[in-house]
């Protein structure tokens, strides 16, 4: 869900931090380094240290609850937009009748 919340540069920054770390994960693994994971909590640290991105070091500011409500009323608009709108299927149900 957060992902919704990103700007497109933001999301393209966040996907290639992920790819990058992926590749690494792969070359451990192909190199068969065995990890746990306390280990790959420290190198992903040490691999965010090293693209000079900050590292969270808290559960956040927002409550769960506060969390849940958001997501919900987010939810709402999204549905009600939803049902507003007229689904593909119905367009075509519509134009066939016209035909």
């Amino acid at each position: 869900m957060a992902k919704n919340y990103l700007r497109a540069e933001e999301l393209d920054v966040l996907n290639r931090i992920v790819t990058a770390y992926l590749e690494f994960a792969e070359l451990q693994a192909r190199n068969r380094k065995p990890m746990h994971m306390q280990d790959w909590i420290a190198k992903l640290d040490d691999f965010l240290r090293l693209s000079e991105r900050d590292i969270l070091t808290h559960g956040g500011k927002i409550s769960h609850e506060t969390a849940i409500e958001l997501a919900e009323q987010q939810y709402e608009q999204f549905r009600s937009k939803e049902l507003a709108e007229t689904s593909p299927v119905e367009r075509d149900f519509f134009n066939s009748l016209k035909r």
